[in-house]
């Protein structure tokens, strides 16, 4: 049975969908093709201690992974859930149709918890332009991605509870954050502050009384 799911390659600050297409068929062995790095041909190996581990079945069967766009290098160990997922529907363990609505990304433990990817705000703003459903992320990643609003965001931290998503056994809620309080709280509370940056101290205090509404910011310097 041919299914495809579908993940995201990020260049720079731009995000490029990936479609996976998975068929399984009569036959042994498992062909991965449409340049795929080192560590997505090794994903296999994860995927299916992942999968075993949580009572779910990797298939013996003929197994071809391809990801299309085909002439464009793949890379990185994030696109573990997305072809376990596939197999996953390809095999006739979860429901078909809901899954091509979504983007799944995440590199999978050999115990199915899911490790963080890079560039999620990135995947998230493609997706809602692409007109996903949602978007199915490490919960390390989730408070960057659901900045995006109109893209249903969700964090998961095993893959288990994917799995139940879509065989509708589970209810997880999309993560809804209020931007305009995380902008202050981090405005308010900054992470790093340059003024412990030797050389910047003049800086911040420009910055001070820039607003506080200042004007001898330019004497300062």
């Amino acid at each position: 049975m041919l299914v495809k799911v579908f993940g995201s390659a990020v260049f720079g600050v731009a995000a490029t969908t990936i479609t996976v297409e998975v068929n399984i068929e009569k036959g042994i062995g498992y062909h991965l093709v449409g340049l795929p790095d080192s560590t997505i041909k090794e994903s296999s190996f994860r995927i299916a201690a992942a999968l075993k581990n949580n009572h779910y079945n990797f298939p013996g069967k003929k197994i071809i992974v391809n990801m299309a766009p085909a002439d464009l290098r793949k890379e990185g160990s994030a696109y573990d859930l997305t072809i376990a997922m596939g197999i996953l529907a390809a095999s006739g363990q979860i429901d078909l149709d809901e899954v091509g609505n979504y983007i799944m990304m995440g590199e999978l433990s050999l115990d199915g918890s899911l490790q963080p990817i890079r560039g999620a705000l990135s995947i998230a703003i493609k997706a809602k332009e692409e007109g996903f459903k949602g978007f199915f992320l490490p919960k390390q990643n989730v408070n960057e991605a659901a900045i995006v609003s109109g893209l249903d965001v969700y964090g998961i931290e095993n893959v288990t509870e994917i799995i139940d998503f879509f065989k509708g056994k589970s209810a997880i809620q999309p993560t809804i954050i209020n931007t305009r309080e995380e902008f202050y709280k981090t405005l308010d509370f900054p992470e790093f502050d340059f003024a412990e940056v030797r050389g910047q101290e003049s800086i911040k205090r420009c910055m001070e009384i820039a607003a506080a509404g200042g004007h001898n910011v330019i004497k300062i310097l």
